[in-house]
């Protein structure tokens, strides 16, 4: 009989996230096992407050159903989400594994985030002599960041090199243009770089790249570099950036075989990250393959520009439906025609009363989390082709004809407004929604498309009562 592993997590971290998966399925390969992957992406509204609606996806899981769950729990970030999900996961008594977060009758499977950034931050102190660093990194509560900090005060305390508090630097996120900005104001206090400059991830990394550029400074010259994660634009740049590479697709084939073959009882486990050393802190590249990352980048670029024109078809589609016939209608047409990054075998389900909905006369919709027990599929394109509309029960979770020997992997991502689920896409065999968040802006695209679409008819269907 086939099996089946959920697998919870949240996709701001598309790069682990789709290795991580990736290893899940080198490990499930020949054992007849699918894996569910249900994800979901958390945002500030525009009255400063966190969404943590997407969340809701958790809702479709029936543990009882699956023969082990997998918890990337350092990416929810949500203590009560992940203790409500714990609980339920427990009374089912399945195997559970949990990634970096320690979480009570559960075994937790780390990324050693620690070794491999110890081991850069050492490097710079004994192969090129570095006694003058900066550390900049963001306020987000994860272990990664916090392990990451670590290691660079333990190496530099091990070495008996004095921490400069004030040059150790918080930016709110740890991203590109949080540490450009900082950056940027550092420099017109007129404060200069130092010897080196440890940064939190690669992203950051760049910024400090960029920063010096535009101050003349060469690196590694003037300042060494180092970051984390191992990402292609990272590998792109001249130079390239010293980094550190998580192993994220081990980490899910161990999470995959562990959960399949659980042992008798919790454990913390860890898999060690890897240095790797480029250009940026003073080294050679052993490989050297700059012109293909670059190509990828312009590649992701043009991808980039056709995910934007399929968001904009569906905008238009919405804004010129006078009806939810119409609406349905040339939505089924475009994705028909047009599906290239929602995959060749996917379905956009939303609530069996999702039309009655879209007429609703209320200015505003009361919460509600629930998909309710049935749903119905509005575009269903299996194998590049397009099915009738049906009905399902909640608890199938997809088309019977998306099943299929082997193993597979399916991903669901909610369709929602502010705190009203309005339905769920699912795909078959395909991550691309993972890659540059186009998940989160597909799926909050669509959400928000309806909920425009049922205040238009709102507003048209209270001037004609008037």
């Amino acid at each position: 009989m086939k099996k089946k592993i959920a697998v919870l997590s949240c996709g701001w971290s598309y790069n682990f996230i789709t290795d991580f998966i990736n290893g899940m399925m080198r490990a499930v390969k020949d054992k007849d096992t699918d894996i569910y992957v249900f994800n979901c992406y958390n945002y500030v509204e525009f009255d400063g407050y966190i969404n943590n609606s997407g969340f809701s996806i958790y809702n479709l899981i029936n543990y009882e159903d699956y023969d082990g769950v997998v918890i990337l729990s350092d990416l929810i970030q949500n203590a009560r989400v992940l203790e409500k999900e714990r609980q339920k996961i427990l009374a089912a008594g399945k195997p559970a594994i949990s990634i970096n977060l320690a979480m009570n009758g559960i075994t937790c499977l780390k990324v050693d985030n620690y070794t491999g950034f110890y081991e850069l931050v050492n490097h710079l102190i004994k192969e090129h002599g570095v006694t003058d660093f900066a550390y900049i990194g963001g306020k987000e509560t994860t272990i990664e960041i916090a392990e990451r900090y670590k290691a660079f005060r333990t190496a530099l305390t091990d070495n008996n090199i004095p921490i400069n508090m004030e040059a150790v630097h918080t930016i709110a996120e740890s991203s590109y243009n949080d540490a450009y900005q900082l950056l940027q104001d550092l420099v017109k206090k007129g404060e200069k770089l130092p010897q080196a400059v440890v940064c939190a991830n690669d992203y950051i990394a760049l910024a400090v790249l960029k920063t010096a550029e535009e101050q003349g400074l060469k690196v590694p010259g003037d300042l060494k570099i180092i970051g984390y994660e191992d990402t292609t634009l990272g590998r792109a740049v001249t130079p390239s950036i010293t980094t550190v590479r998580s192993n994220a697709e081990q980490i899910g084939f161990e999470a995959a075989n562990r959960v399949l073959a659980p042992s008798a009882e919790a454990q913390m486990l860890k898999i060690k990250s890897s240095a790797i050393y480029r250009r940026s802190c003073g080294c050679e590249e052993k490989q050297k393959g700059d012109r293909i990352y670059i190509l990828q980048i312009i590649d992701d670029l043009n991808q980039k520009e056709k995910f934007n024109t399929q968001i904009e078809l569906m905008n238009e589609i919405f804004l010129e439906a006078t009806d939810v016939f119409t609406l349905l209608t040339n939505l089924e047409g475009l994705f028909q025609k047009s599906h290239l990054f929602e995959g060749s075998d996917f379905c956009i389900f939303l609530k069996s009363d999702w039309s009655s909905v879209l007429i609703n006369t209320e200015e505003k919709l009361p919460q509600n989390l629930s998909y309710g027990t049935q749903v119905q599929a509005i575009a269903s394109i299996q194998n590049d082709v397009k099915y009738p509309r049906e009905i399902l029960n909640v608890r199938d979770l997809v088309p019977s004809k998306m099943l299929t020997d082997g193993s597979n992997v399916f991903l669901f991502m909610p369709i929602y407004n502010h705190s009203y689920v309005h339905g769920y896409y699912v795909c078959k065999n395909s991550l691309q929604f993972l890659n540059s968040n186009y998940g989160y802006e597909w799926t909050k695209n669509f959400g928000n498309s309806i909920e425009r679409f049922r205040r238009k008819n709102m507003f048209k269907l209270l001037s004609q009562r008037k």
